[in-house]
Protein backbone atom coordinates (compact mmCIF):
# COMPACT_ATOMS: atom_id res chain seq x y z
CA UNK A 1 0.00 0.00 0.00
CA UNK A 2 1.17 3.23 -1.11
CA UNK A 3 1.88 6.68 1.40
CA UNK A 4 -1.47 7.91 -0.68
CA UNK A 5 -3.23 5.17 -0.02
CA UNK A 6 -2.58 4.70 3.87
CA UNK A 7 -3.42 8.43 4.08
CA UNK A 8 -6.67 8.22 2.14
CA UNK A 9 -7.94 5.46 4.67
CA UNK A 10 -6.93 7.13 7.54
CA UNK A 11 -8.35 10.55 6.28
CA UNK A 12 -12.05 8.60 5.59
CA UNK A 13 -12.26 7.79 9.71
CA UNK A 14 -11.51 11.09 10.60
CA UNK A 15 -13.75 13.79 11.82
CA UNK A 16 -14.26 16.89 9.67
CA UNK A 17 -12.46 19.29 12.32
CA UNK A 18 -9.56 16.59 11.75
CA UNK A 19 -9.57 17.17 8.18
CA UNK A 20 -9.43 20.82 8.83
CA UNK A 21 -5.60 20.44 10.56
CA UNK A 22 -4.56 17.71 8.08
CA UNK A 23 -5.45 20.09 5.41
CA UNK A 24 -3.68 23.00 6.87
CA UNK A 25 -0.54 21.19 7.70
CA UNK A 26 -0.36 19.68 4.08
CA UNK A 27 -0.83 23.22 2.64
CA UNK A 28 2.23 24.56 5.14
CA UNK A 29 4.17 21.55 3.70
CA UNK A 30 4.02 22.73 0.55
CA UNK A 31 4.66 26.32 1.01
CA UNK A 32 7.71 25.13 2.38
CA UNK A 33 8.78 23.32 -0.53
CA UNK A 34 7.92 26.67 -2.45
CA UNK A 35 9.76 29.20 0.14
CA UNK A 36 12.80 26.70 0.06
CA UNK A 37 13.06 27.06 -3.89
CA UNK A 38 12.61 30.71 -3.98
CA UNK A 39 15.95 30.57 -1.50
CA UNK A 40 17.80 28.73 -3.86
CA UNK A 41 16.83 31.32 -6.85
CA UNK A 42 18.04 34.30 -4.49
CA UNK A 43 20.96 32.64 -3.38
CA UNK A 44 22.19 31.82 -6.93
CA UNK A 45 21.42 35.46 -8.24
CA UNK A 46 23.23 36.86 -4.95
CA UNK A 47 26.70 34.56 -6.15
CA UNK A 48 26.04 35.88 -9.54
CA UNK A 49 25.93 40.07 -9.20
CA UNK A 50 28.86 39.87 -6.17
CA UNK A 51 31.92 37.41 -7.29
CA UNK A 52 34.99 36.38 -4.75
CA UNK A 53 36.95 39.43 -5.49
CA UNK A 54 34.41 42.22 -4.32
CA UNK A 55 36.34 44.79 -1.77
CA UNK A 56 35.39 44.39 1.74
CA UNK A 57 33.37 47.21 3.58
CA UNK A 58 34.70 48.81 6.78
CA UNK A 59 32.87 50.57 9.44
CA UNK A 60 35.25 53.23 8.33
CA UNK A 61 33.14 53.16 5.37
CA UNK A 62 29.96 53.54 6.11
CA UNK A 63 30.08 55.34 9.41
CA UNK A 64 31.30 58.90 7.95
CA UNK A 65 27.24 58.57 6.59
CA UNK A 66 25.59 57.65 9.44
CA UNK A 67 27.40 60.69 11.25
CA UNK A 68 25.91 63.04 8.36
CA UNK A 69 22.19 61.83 8.60
CA UNK A 70 22.33 61.51 12.27
CA UNK A 71 24.24 65.73 12.61
CA UNK A 72 20.96 66.11 9.86
CA UNK A 73 18.17 65.11 12.02
CA UNK A 74 19.35 67.06 15.30
CA UNK A 75 18.69 70.47 13.93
Amino acid sequence: MTTKQTLDCVLQDLPENCLGEVLDFAQFLQTRGDRESWSQFGRLQLSRAYGNDEPECTEADIKPELDRSSRAMSF
